[in-house]
C-alpha cells in the first residue's frame, strides 16, 4: 500500500490509502437533465460560466511568483465527479471541490504521493495554496483562459493558465506551403490536441508525430517525432512530401485564418502552412 499526506488547512497529514493513481474523467452517460450553471462576472470582461473551469489548468504563477521548468505543476478539474487530480512538481495529487455562490469554491481531502525531489520548488506553495482557496475568477484573453484562486480576503494565492488550442482539432487539408499554393486533397492531416497528436498522409507516404504546446508561448503548438511511411512517389509529389515535413517541424505557433483555416508559423512568426478544414462528412 502506497504511503500518501492529507493536506487538510496548514497540516499535512500522513495517512495510508490504497491508490495513488490519477482520477479518470467518468464515461459514464449523462443525464439529459440541464442543471444552470452559475457565472463568473469579470471587470471588463464577458460573462464566463463555471464550467470553463473544467479542464487541465497549468500553475503560471503562485504566491506572486512565476513558475518556470521543465516539469510543471498542472491541475485538472473533474466537473463530472468534483474531483481535482494533478501534480505539483513533484508529486501526484487528488483532491474534491466543491462551487457555491457563483465564484466560490473549496478544495478539500487533498492527497499526495510522497516522492522525495530534489527540484521541486513550488510544491510546498502549491499545497498551501490549494488548503486556502475559497474563491475563484476566470478571465479570458485572447482565446487563452486565465484563472485565479484566491483566498477568504480575496488575495490572489495561485494563477493558471489553460492553453486553448482545440481549434486545431479535426481534419486539414494542406492548401499552402511557404507561400506555395498546393492543390493535393490527399495531402491531410489530423490534429488531436487532447491525445497531443497528429497522423496524416503527406500526399504520398503516411506521417505520424506528437505534438507539444509551449505554457510560456501564446499561440505555441510544436510537432514533434514525425515518422513516414518510404513509399516512393512522383518526383513532384516527394517535393511537395520533403517541403511539408520540413515546414512542420519549423512550426512554433498557430492561428486561426480566414474561414475554416488555420495559419501555422515559424519561430520568427513567418506563415509556413496554411490549412483549410475538411468537412469529414461531405468526404
Amino acid at each position: 500500500m502506497n504511503k500518501f499526506r492529507l493536506i487538510a488547512g496548514m497540516t499535512i497529514i500522513a495517512s495510508l490509502v490504497t491508490s495513488c493513481g490519477v482520477t479518470k474523467k467518468s464515461t459514464g452517460t449523462q443525464s439529459q437533465t440541464t442543471t444552470q450553471q452559475p457565472v463568473v462576472t469579470q471587470p471588463n470582461h464577458s460573462k464566463i460560466s463555471s464550467d470553463a473551469l473544467a479542464g487541465e489548468w497549468t500553475v503560471y504563477t503562485v504566491g506572486g511568483n512565476k513558475v518556470t521548468g521543465e516539469t510543471r505543476p498542472y491541475i485538472n478539474f473533474n466537473m463530472d465527479d468534483h474531483r481535482i487530480y494533478g501534480s505539483n512538481g513533484c508529486n501526484i495529487i487528488n483532491g474534491d471541490f466543491e462551487l457555491s455562490g457563483g465564484s466560490k469554491l473549496k478544495i478539500g481531502n487533498v492527497i499526495s504521493t510522497m516522492m522525495m525531489c530534489h527540484d521541486a520548488p513550488y510544491e510546498q506553495a502549491i499545497n498551501l495554496a490549494l488548503a486556502a482557496v475559497q474563491s475563484f475568477d476566470i478571465t479570458k484573453k485572447g482565446h487563452e483562459y486565465y484563472l485565479e484562486l484566491r483566498d477568504s480576503k480575496g488575495a490572489n494565492l495561485m494563477t493558471l493558465r489553460k492553453h486553448n488550442m482545440d481549434f486545431l482539432n479535426g481534419t486539414w487539408e494542406v492548401s499552402e506551403i511557404n507561400g506555395k499554393a498546393y492543390d493535393n486533397p490527399d495531402m491531410q492531416m489530423v490534429i488531436d490536441i487532447q491525445e497531443q497528436k497528429l497522423h496524416g498522409n503527406t500526399g504520398c507516404n503516411i506521417v505520424n508525430g506528437s505534438l507539444m504546446i509551449d505554457p510560456d508561448k501564446s499561440n505555441s503548438i510544436q510537432f514533434q517525432n514525425l515518422g513516414t511511411t518510404r513509399m516512393a512517389c512522383p518526383e513532384e509529389i516527394m517535393k511537395g512530401e520533403t517541403a511539408l515535413l520540413v515546414a512542420l517541424e519549423s512550426v512554433e505557433y498557430a492561428k486561426k485564418g480566414r474561414t475554416g483555416t488555420v495559419v501555422m508559423m515559424d519561430k520568427n512568426n513567418t506563415p509556413v502552412l496554411v490549412l483549410k478544414k475538411v468537412d469529414v462528412e461531405r468526404q
